[in-house]
């Protein structure tokens, strides 16, 4: 099975970049939740995020991309994850050691996430965008997984199915997360609803 070679470690450059777009969204986030999306400015923003406007439209067009943006370095990390995990393991159990490796790290920023859950049921339209962010990076896992499986993504459903699975299975757990005050583990959550979609895939 072809193993995909991981790019190079990110610069610092890169890292100022990612830190300040994480925190433009974290501030984004934050207000909106606390203030509602029309009292909320570009302006007011860049400040909490200690960054100018035009920084600010440097990493987002509107402060409703700002809200409903995917972190594309952490898609990209899920895939060199994803690509790096043993060559005969199964492709769902592969998925969930990389995603439940990431929920231990998702867990360190729990505000950001309680904000953009408070956000996404305030604003149905904004968490629409979201879903369709994340069908983007679905693809991008699909590719890996064809990869690792030895297939062509665009004949063989068996990629994209998998990784919509995993999506739903981190949805599902961010959700069960955060209704039980975050008192729970992430990763045990998710480790959970992988294993039940297993029982499922094996009933079926």
């Amino acid at each position: 099975m072809t193993q995909l070679a991981a790019p190079p470690e990110p610069g610092l450059r890169e890292r100022k970049k990612r830190a300040t777009r994480l925190a433009l969204q974290r501030a984004a986030l934050h207000l909106v939740a606390e203030s509602g999306l029309e009292q909320v400015t570009v302006e007011e923003i860049a400040a909490e995020a200690d960054v100018s406007p035009r920084t600010f439209f440097n990493y987002f067009a509107t402060k409703e991309d700002a809200l409903s943006a995917v972190d594309r370095e952490a898609v990209a990390e899920s895939c060199e994850a994803l690509a790096a995990r043993p060559a005969g393991e199964a492709p769902l159990a592969a998925l969930r050691a990389v995603f439940v490796g990431r929920a231990e790290q998702t867990v360190i920023d729990s505000e950001f996430w309680r904000y953009r859950a408070v956000v996404a049921q305030a604003y149905p339209d904004l968490f629409a965008r979201v879903l369709g962010a994340s069908v983007a990076a679905d693809h991008q896992i699909a590719q890996v997984l064809a990869a690792r499986m030895g297939v062509d993504a665009r004949t063989d459903p068996r990629p994209l199915l998998l990784a919509g699975v995993s999506s739903v299975a981190r949805r599902t757990a961010m959700q069960l997360w955060l209704a039980g005050d975050q008192r729970c583990d992430l990763a045990t959550v998710l480790a959970e609803c992988f294993d039940e979609i297993s029982s499922i895939a094996q009933i079926a």
